[in-house]
């Protein structure tokens, strides 16, 4: 199971530093000083967005078990979580898939939808939720992406044992195609990568993609997972020319929409 869990992305972390990076640029240009407050970390690993003040979206792949009743830290205070909600076209892989070539591994990735909605017993009253990205004109534009997982750099990939650190990077890229469910840029090293290029890594998984407009942060994607090619034993992350899939927001945003609408109103 550990190369399954390899090949979930997103970025960060060695001696508070974190993401894939590249080489020939300082790793402390990566570290966040503050994460932003709509950014959440989900209770085993991984990230979420509040979006609302009773709801948080994330990743599917990070829901590892029953998470009803368990604590989210967010803004100063810590919230309980009411209810999980996973897309209906969300799948675990087989067994079979997690072994020898990875081709129908990413054939099965790519078909299914990544993203969950998780509520809150009561409303996040400190933090201003992230607005999510609707528009479907994503490709070009540059996005800056946060989490706190495993680090590394172009030329050697992602070093699982860093995961543990968890501290909190972001990185830019750019991204280069808008797929139905999925958005993709890939890792780029000098001189076509930007200042701040960067991959997401094992323990990104639902970290915020943004896109800021007017200075305003729009929530325009979810770490979901690398592409690879050949045998899942001889898999490494991060490596330059690797190509990151995210979860699209704005292809969600109808379902993200009747979900939060099918739940009746709370008065607190």
């Amino acid at each position: 199971m550990k190369a399954f869990f390899f090949i979930f992305l997103f970025v960060f972390s060695i001696s508070c530093l974190a993401v894939v990076k590249r080489h020939d640029i300082p790793p402390e240009n990566y570290v966040s000083k503050e994460a932003p407050n709509f950014l959440v970390d989900m209770p085993h690993e991984g990230h979420g967005a509040l979006i609302n003040p009773r709801w948080v979206v994330t990743v599917a792949n990070t829901i590892f078990y029953n998470y009803i009743g368990k604590s989210l830290r967010i803004g100063s205070n810590t919230y309980q979580i009411e209810k999980v909600y996973i897309h209906p076209e969300f799948e675990k892989p087989s067994e079979s898939l997690l072994k020898g070539n990875l081709a129908p591994l990413m054939s099965f990735f790519k078909a299914r939808s990544d993203i969950a909605l998780i509520k809150l017993t009561s409303p996040v009253s400190d933090v201003l939720p992230i607005t999510l990205y609707t528009n479907t004109k994503e490709q070009g534009k540059t996005v800056t992406v946060f989490g706190r997982g495993a680090t590394g750099n172009g030329l050697i990939g992602e070093e699982s044992e860093t995961k543990s650190l968890k501290q909190l990077n972001h990185f830019q890229n750019i991204i280069e195609n808008a797929e139905t469910n999925w958005l993709t840029f890939r890792f780029d090293k000098a001189p076509n990568g930007l200042p701040l290029e960067g991959m997401h890594a094992s323990g990104d998984s639902g970290g915020a993609s943004v896109i800021y407009q007017g200075g305003i942060p729009f929530l325009v994607g979810l770490s979901s997972w690398q592409l690879a090619h050949g045998d899942i034993s001889d898999f490494k992350g991060g490596l330059y020319g690797t190509t990151a899939y995210q979860v699209r927001i704005s292809n969600y945003s109808k379902w993200i929409k009747d979900v939060l609408a099918s739940e009746p109103k709370t008065v607190n």
